[in-house]
């Protein structure tokens, strides 16, 4: 009679700790029928009452792929975000475990937007100071319109430095916008021919580069070898690339566009003579509006990384001992 009293008060016991427990406890039998929970399994889940069947096939539909189970409280309409641990035993019968993760859930959704917040108020700044350059200077080059003095040609030369200075916030208002809108892109990845793009790169390009004086020397594919890609945005992406060498070769300079091929990937490798990224820099140059020029917008770089990152690709910096590389890695799509 002692022992059975004891026992009695064990249970007692184990009864009143699972009903405290902030986390919920089901036991199911051999046939997945419910056959006790404690208070906090009754919360999570009130239509599930004991001995009917677990709501297995429910849960499982109702489950992120993070392995979270959405489930609404009837009583105030609200979302519970749940995970679910089984403990099955010798006797066939099955402990489950559900932990009620909504707060974590809530305050990851709020650490989330706090950075998502921190960034774009880093990126207003950084954008405001890369305003202010070029639009000070348009301002300067007013002011001196105002001159009575100044003869026909200097207003000209002024009016025309207004212009180019007007130019360029047009152009890094631009780029910022194409830097955002990349979360959605507006063309469909696509198959399409290596030899393609650099018939568009050669077309586009090449006249830039007559005007500065530098060889462009453009490589060829002659397997007609094919990328999964979006044309547009892949092109604008190596044009950026081709475009930050230029403003970096020097007079009679010498820029090169090669291809390599490998089993499955294709890669682009842009190079230039100029004299290359400071080591200790390196690490930034594919941040948003980070620039070692007084003239750059520190958008080309960071908007060809997010195309090719998109594309499943690889953008790389190398610099070996005479050239300035800029490699794009690329799956193939096959041979048409």
């Amino acid at each position: 009679m002692q022992k059975s009293q004891t026992n009695a008060q064990l249970a007692q016991r184990l009864a009143a700790l699972l009903n405290a427990l902030p986390a919920g406890v089901v036991e199911t039998d051999s046939n997945g029928t419910v056959i006790s929970r404690n208070n906090a399994a009754r919360a999570m889940l009130p239509a599930t009452p004991e001995y009917e069947q677990w709501p297995q096939q429910a849960l499982a539909a109702s489950m992120d792929k993070d392995g979270v189970i959405h489930v609404t409280d009837p009583g105030s309409g609200q979302i519970r975000y749940l995970t679910l641990q089984t403990c099955p035993l010798d006797d066939l019968s099955t402990i489950l475990l559900l932990f009620d993760v909504s707060a974590l859930r809530q305050l990851h959704q709020q650490l989330a937007q706090q950075n998502k917040l921190a960034s774009m108020g880093q990126m207003a700044a950084s954008l405001a100071h890369q305003l202010r350059t070029p639009l000070a200077t348009a301002l300067l080059y007013a002011k001196n319109l105002e001159r009575p003095e100044l003869g026909a040609e200097d207003r000209l030369r002024f009016s025309r430095k207004i212009v180019d200075r007007l130019q360029a916030l047009e152009d890094l208002i631009r780029e910022m916008l194409g830097f955002v809108k990349h979360s959605a892109p507006a063309e469909h990845a696509v198959p399409w021919r290596i030899d393609h793009l650099l018939e568009e790169i050669e077309q586009s390009f090449a006249p830039q580069c007559e005007r500065r004086g530098v060889t462009l020397d453009i490589g060829h594919d002659s397997g007609n070898t094919t990328i999964l890609c979006r044309p547009k945005e892949l092109t604008a992406a190596v044009i950026n690339l081709l475009e930050n060498a230029l403003a970096h070769a020097p007079e009679d300079g010498h820029i090169m566009l090669e291809v390599q091929h490998a089993e499955n990937s294709l890669t682009l490798k842009v190079k230039d003579n100029g004299p290359g990224v400071p080591q200790e820099l390196v690490s930034r140059i594919f941040e948003p509006f980070f620039t070692t020029r007084a003239s750059g917008t520190g958008l080309g770089l960071a908007i060809a990384k997010r195309v090719i990152d998109g594309l499943g690709g690889e953008l790389r910096y190398d610099r070996d001992a005479a050239c300035t590389i800029f490699s794009i890695t690329l799956p193939k799509a096959g041979d048409l």
